[in-house]
């Protein structure tokens, strides 16, 4: 894959942002996310595609896209996060953002504006919309408070925009989890950076992803990521117990 092509659009300044998007067999939501990355009006952007040795047409939309994308690899890999691992290794830029492959920019100008948000001595964070199968949209916005993440996923990935310095910090995604690995990674950033919240929505999220598809799987690995990282095991018990009453109701 090629470098971006010059666009007039595009502004000059600033620094680099590593755009990771991890696919397997997204043919059907890829493009969007593409597209969204191909409007962006910020021009300092390193766009990575890691995907895991796609069968559809994967590929081939992405082939649409070479002037868009900077490096990609194809090959089959151990799942998302090793695939996300993968990409962290890859980026040059001072700074990462993971979009996932069903999920796309909120407007063509969001990373012209959140990078000159960006807080290297916080977690940055940002507003996010929920997209659901009839179209409809909620505005995910939340206050931060390091407590609740050991209660609630309460701040999504794919608001996060992460420092390259940060993770060689603290490390990558832990490939032991299939689901929780990102709160795992969230947790350890907020112990080290406070969450800083900005007033701007960065992604659509589509709803209905990985731990939502595996409640149950998903529920026992956020108990071990919120024990593996300060929460006491009595209080694990307590919180795995409410949280399986909640979604019952």
């Amino acid at each position: 894959m090629s470098e971006q092509a010059d666009d007039p659009h595009r502004r000059q300044s600033g620094p680099t942002v590593s755009v990771i998007t991890v696919c397997y067999n997204s043919a059907q939501t890829i493009r969007r996310t593409l597209e969204s990355v191909a409007a962006q009006t910020y021009s300092n952007i390193e766009y990575i595609i890691v995907d895991g040795g796609s069968s559809d047409d994967t590929l081939a939309i992405i082939g649409e896209y070479s002037h868009v994308v900077t490096r990609m690899v194809s090959e089959q890999d151990g799942g998302v996060y090793e695939a996300m691992n993968k990409g962290v290794h890859m980026a040059t830029g001072e700074w990462v953002h993971i979009l996932n492959s069903d999920d796309f920019y909120a407007a063509a100008d969001v990373l012209e504006k959140a990078v000159q948000m960006l807080d290297p001595t916080r977690t940055n964070y940002f507003t996010m919309w929920r997209e659901f199968a009839d179209g409809t949209r909620d505005l995910q916005d939340w206050t931060y408070s390091r407590w609740r993440l050991f209660i609630s996923a309460f701040l999504p990935h794919p608001a996060l925009i992460v420092s390259r310095k940060q993770y060689e910090t603290i490390g990558i995604y832990d490939t032991r989890y299939r689901i929780a690995a990102d709160h795992d990674m969230i947790l350890r950033l907020t112990a080290q950076w406070p969450g800083l919240k900005h007033e701007l929505p960065l992604t659509v999220m589509k709803q209905g992803g990985l731990s939502e598809l595996n409640m149950h799987e998903g529920l026992l690995e956020f108990r071990s990521v919120a024990e593996r990282n300060g929460l006491p095991k009595l209080a694990g018990a307590c919180v795995l117990g409410l949280k399986r009453i909640w979604w019952r109701i």
